[in-house]
C-alpha cells in the first residue's frame, strides 16, 4: 500500500501501532489517515477518534465480519470504509476520490452565514459566535450541504449521494447518526431544534433564520 500511494507522488508515513499513529498525528499534518481496525496494541477506531481533526479524512479498513465495529466506527467519526485486505490500486483510487471531493469547497465564493453560524468552505471551519466548532470533514460536508439551501428539505437518500457518494458500507441510518453528532456539537436539540430540523418521513433541513 505504501508503494502504491507513494507512486502517486504523495508523502506516506507508516505507523506500526496505534500509539505510534497518535504520536505522529500530534507532530505532523496529514490530509488522509488510513487505519486498519486490527492493530497490535488497540482497536483501530480508537485511533480514528484520536487523529480526527479538521482537514483530516479517515479511511477505516475492515474485515467482512467487523459489522459491529463498522457501526462503532460511524459513531466515532470514520469517514470512509474499505474491506481488508484492500487492493492497493483500489486504495489509491479512493484517496484520489477523497482529494477530489475537497474541491467542493471552492464552489462557494465566500462564507455562509446561517443564524449564529459562520461557515467558511475555504478554511473548512465553522464558528458559532466567537467559538470555533471542531467538525470532522464528513460532518462539515453534511452541514455545508444543508447550509447552502436553508429551508430546503433533503431526503436521507439525497444526503447520502451528496455527502457519502457510492460508499458501499453506508446506509440511511448513518445520516441519522451524523445529524445527531452535528446537533451535539452545534448545541442544538432534537426535541426543540433551532438549527437542524427533522422532517418526519422525509429527511432533514437547516432551519431558515427568521
Amino acid at each position: 500500500m505504501r508503494r502504491a500511494l507513494s507512486g502517486e507522488g504523495w508523502r506516506v508515513v507508516p505507523a506500526g501501532s496505534g500509539s505510534q499513529a497518535r504520536q505522529m498525528a500530534e507532530r505532523q499534518e496529514f490530509e488522509v489517515a488510513v487505519v486498519d481496525n486490527r492493530l497490535p496494541d488497540e482497536r483501530g477506531f480508537q485511533v480514528v477518534s484520536a487523529v480526527q481533526k479538521p482537514g483530516v479524512s479517515t479511511v477505516a479498513l475492515l474485515r467482512d465480519e467487523d459489522t459491529m465495529d463498522r457501526i462503532v466506527g460511524i459513531e466515532l467519526g470514520a469517514d470512509y470504509y474499505m474491506r481488508s485486505p484492500v487492493n492497493p490500486r483500489e486504495l489509491v483510487a479512493r484517496v484520489k476520490q477523497i482529494l477530489r471531493k475537497r474541491e467542493y469547497a471552492g464552489e462557494s465564493s465566500g462564507r455562509l452565514y446561517v443564524g449564529e453560524l459562520e461557515i467558511d468552505p475555504d478554511q473548512v471551519s465553522v464558528r458559532k459566535g466567537e467559538k470555533e466548532i471542531m467538525l470532522s470533514p464528513r460532518e462539515f460536508k453534511l452541514l455545508y450541504t444543508l447550509a447552502k439551501s436553508p429551508g430546503r428539505v433533503f431526503p436521507r437518500t439525497a444526503l447520502l449521494r451528496q455527502v457519502w457518494g457510492e460508499d458501499e458500507y453506508i446506509d440511511e441510518r448513518t445520516v441519522n447518526v451524523y445529524v445527531q453528532r452535528l446537533r451535539n456539537k452545534l448545541g442544538d436539540s432534537s426535541a426543540e431544534p433551532k438549527l437542524i430540523e427533522t422532517v418526519r418521513g422525509f429527511g432533514y433541513r437547516l432551519v431558515k433564520p427568521s
